[in-house]
């Protein structure tokens, strides 16, 4: 992972882990931009109204399945292995992409990117459904990640989204890597490297993130724990890695 900038897992989620997920993604509301605008909606297969579907991390709070995988110890140790440190769970997402457009959208992660939220993060994609070359397969170039590894004419141009020439004037296709898998599959990636989701073709797909970093210097986000109800596995672990989920687990004079 310190040379590619990333590694795919030959171990899966358990299936009823990914059904629960399933479950609260056809359930629960999400954020969906109609007409250029933010709406809340449930996801409807037969009826999409938009690119791209996010539930907000205090949505995503609201699930079992969701907090069972913020808990997984394992993954907790991938994460503090890469960055050399006690890692921080700094962000949580779920999103659902559809095929409701043929045509990459900006505003939908469809073009080339890189991350600059934190110091140094590490970032854990966990397929929902089943992904295909058709399904918005995650899409990265390896080596990116490393210092020097944005060629300066992209690098340069800032948090902006890259159109495909552009990336490959610069690499090989040989080193942009589609992630295609069953659902369960897990990627850990370090998204300071070049990145997209690729448009959905035909019918769409759910992925839920983790993002583990050195610290929470750097982006602001909303506090999403109004109202929350940790799990008891994620209690056992926060009670045992306090650091790791203190931005999620409130202290008893909160």
């Amino acid at each position: 992972m310190r040379e590619r900038g990333y590694y795919v897992f030959e171990r899966r989620l358990p299936a009823d882990l990914c059904n629960r997920l399933l479950e609260f993604a056809f359930a629960e509301k999400a954020v969906v931009r109609i007409d250029k605008q933010p709406k809340l909606e449930t996801y409807d297969r037969q009826n999409p109204k938009g690119v791209r579907y996010d539930f907000s991390e205090s949505m995503i709070l609201r699930s079992d399945a969701a907090q069972e995988l913020m808990a997984d110890r394992s993954v907790l140790a991938v994460a503090q292995a890469y960055l050399g440190c006690a890692p921080v769970l700094d962000l949580i997402a779920c999103w659902w992409h559809t095929s409701w457009s043929q045509q990459p959208d900006k505003d939908a992660a469809q073009f080339f990117h890189f991350d600059m939220d934190r110091i140094k993060w590490l970032k854990f994609f966990f397929y929902i459904t089943d992904v295909g070359p058709d399904n918005d397969p995650h899409t990265f170039v390896a080596g990116s990640h490393r210092t020097g590894g944005i060629h300066p004419s992209i690098l340069n141009k800032g948090q902006v989204r890259i159109d495909d020439k552009d990336v490959l004037n610069f690499y090989s296709k040989e080193d942009i890597i589609e992630f295609h898998g069953p659902s369960g599959t897990i990627i850990a990636e370090d998204t300071r490297g070049l990145h997209k989701e690729k448009h959905v073709r035909a019918g769409d797909r759910l992925v839920s993130q983790l993002e583990f970093s050195d610290s929470v210097f750097g982006a602001a986000y909303p506090d999403p724990t109004e109202g929350f109800i940790p799990a008891p596995s994620l209690r056992r672990m926060a009670a045992a890695y306090p650091g790791v989920y203190s931005r999620f687990m409130r202290k008893p004079h909160d």
